[in-house]
C-alpha cells in the first residue's frame, strides 16, 4: 500500500509535532533552578539581584586582593549598600597572605568600601593560626584594616583574649584588644610545647 504524497507530508508534520511537543515537555518538567522572589525591604527595592556570585576587586595595579562569595546579593540603588547572605571572603594583603573571613549576614557600604560582616562573624589568618571572633567585624579594603566595635575574641592554638573593641592591620599583622580585656595563656610545658 502506497500513501500519496499529502498523507505522507501530513503524517510527517504530525510526528514533528507530537516530537516537539515531548521535547517541550522534558524542558518545562526539569528544574531549572529559577531564582526566588526579589526581595523588598525598608531599604526599598534593589535595582539588581544575584545568586551564586563571585565578586574580586583589583588594586591600581591590577592585582586582585578581595574575594567575595555569597549565594544572593541584592543593591539597593537609594542607599548604595550591596546586602550579603552568608558571604565568604578571600583577603590577600601587601605580604600576599591570605585572610579568610565568613559571616551570616554582610554588606558592602556605599561604593563598595568597607564590607561589614554581621552575626557570628570570623577573620582567620590560617598561615598563622589567628583568628578574630566576633557578631560584627568591619573591613577596609584600602587600608586592610580590620575592626569591631562589639566584644571580640582573638585566638591563636589554645590561648585566646578577648575585649570590647578590636583593631587589626592585617599587612603588618598588628592586632590590639581595648576595654575589658581577660585572656587565657596556658603555660609553656617544660618540653617546650603548649
Amino acid at each position: 500500500m502506497t500513501l500519496s504524497r499529502r498523507r505522507l507530508s501530513t503524517l510527517l508534520l504530525v510526528l514533528l509535532l507530537v516530537g516537539l511537543g515531548g521535547v517541550l515537555t522534558l524542558i518545562d518538567q526539569r528544574d531549572v533552578g529559577l531564582p526566588g522572589p526579589v526581595p523588598t525591604g525598608e531599604t526599598g527595592e534593589p535595582d539588581y539581584y544575584l545568586e551564586n556570585a563571585r565578586l574580586t576587586r583589583f588594586d591600581a595595579t591590577g592585582r586582585a586582593y578581595q574575594h567575595l562569595t555569597t549565594p544572593r546579593l541584592a543593591h539597593t540603588p537609594d542607599d548604595d549598600i550591596t546586602r550579603l547572605e552568608t558571604p565568604r571572603a578571600r583577603l590577600d594583603d601587601k605580604q600576599g597572605r591570605t585572610w579568610l573571613a565568613t559571616a551570616d549576614k554582610g554588606r558592602l557600604e556605599a561604593g563598595g568600601n568597607p564590607l561589614v560582616l554581621v552575626g557570628d562573624a570570623r577573620l582567620q589568618a590560617p598561615e598563622e593560626g589567628w583568628q578574630v571572633e566576633s557578631d560584627v567585624l568591619h573591613y577596609d579594603a584600602d587600608t586592610y584594616h580590620a575592626w569591631s566595635d562589639s566584644r571580640a575574641t582573638l585566638r591563636q592554638h589554645r590561648q585566646h583574649a578577648s575585649g570590647d573593641r578590636l583593631d587589626a592591620w592585617i599587612d603588618t599583622g598588628r592586632m590590639r584588644l581595648n576595654g575589658d580585656v581577660q585572656g587565657f595563656h596556658p603555660p609553656i610545658s617544660p618540653q617546650g610545647g603548649t
